[in-house]
């Protein structure tokens, strides 16, 4: 499956490639897997592509395959992913959306079981400048946009049934819109808010380093840890609650799934960041109120 899988993303994606996560990760070993439906919009591709944990990447060597200079929507649908492109990073759950450039290097890690849906246009499509353009791709939008459902529920139908020629063009002139509402909406948006969601995806997306602290968040942004202290002092978490919160939580997952059973609760708690096991047991009873040792006891013994 894996080489049939990698020459069906290649056909599709002119040219991107499948990888396997690197060694050391906590996912399922097999073969790399996935699946893609396709529909043709007018201007506009759509796209229902899904898989097992991996890597794809748009490498410079594939760069003269890709057409017209495309730009490309994520909407994740199930899983999280990891979009890279240059020094931009962005974490996207169940209902978030990411645009990127083809036409440049990118990387999409998807580290669980995981679908998106997809589109497709050429550069000129969207009515805005270059400067707007490249502000969009320094961040998601979050599914508390209605925008985003609208754009996701419109290219899943597409996909699920694709319409005749004429009702297929409006569809993708429709999603343009909605795409281009996105990007414009740029100007409106508050950049302190802008500038959070950038450091809150930076701390999620570097998680497992244990290094990550207060003043290299902020020396990452080009602030001082005042500045960054400043920024979130009027929000319910702090950049470095926020860090402690999402790794507890996917410490948590991990020790509640069976497939893991195998990796010692020390080994999944130093990988995100605690290598200390007493200092971790203790946060973790803390956050919610249970040893580490006695919810994943609960969670065997359960299944």
């Amino acid at each position: 499956m894996s080489e049939r899988w990698r020459t069906a993303l290649g056909d599709a994606f002119a040219g991107l490639q499948a990888e396997r996560l690197p060694p050391g990760q906590h996912v399922s070993p097999g073969p790399l897997a996935g699946a893609i439906e396709h529909a043709g919009l007018g201007r506009v591709d759509a796209f229902r592509v899904g898989g097992t944990p991996q890597v794809v990447r748009r490498t410079r060597r594939s760069l003269a395959d890709v057409p017209d200079e495309p730009f490309k929507v994520c909407v994740q649908r199930h899983g999280r992913s990891v979009v890279r492109q240059g020094g931009t990073e962005i974490v996207l759950r169940p209902g978030d959306i990411a645009i990127y450039d083809t036409s440049r290097p990118y990387e999409l890690r998807f580290d669980e079981t995981w679908e998106v849906l997809a589109m497709t246009l050429p550069r000129r499509a969207l009515a805005a400048s270059d400067a707007v353009i490249e502000r969009s791709m320094a961040h998601g939008w979050t599914a508390f946009d209605g925008r985003t459902g609208v754009l996701g529920h419109l290219l899943g139908s597409a996909v699920r049934q694709t319409p005749q020629a004429g009702g297929a063009t409006h569809l993708g002139e429709a999603a343009i819109q909605l795409l281009s509402s996105l990007v414009g909406g740029d100007d409106l948006v508050d950049p302190g808010e802008a500038l959070r969601a950038r450091i809150i995806a930076y701390v999620e997306a570097h998680a497992t380093d244990p290094g990550l602290g207060h003043d290299a968040v902020a020396a990452a942004h080009g602030l001082s840890p005042r500045s960054l202290h400043r920024l979130f002092e009027s929000e319910p978490l702090s950049a470095m609650a926020h860090l402690r919160e999402f790794r507890l939580m996917r410490i948590r997952d991990a020790l509640l799934d069976p497939a893991r059973a195998a990796y010692s609760t020390a080994s999944i708690a130093g990988r995100w960041g605690y290598p200390d096991p007493s200092h971790f047991a203790r946060t973790f009873r803390s956050r919610f109120g249970i040893t580490p040792g006695a919810l994943r006891k609960q969670a065997l013994t359960s299944v």
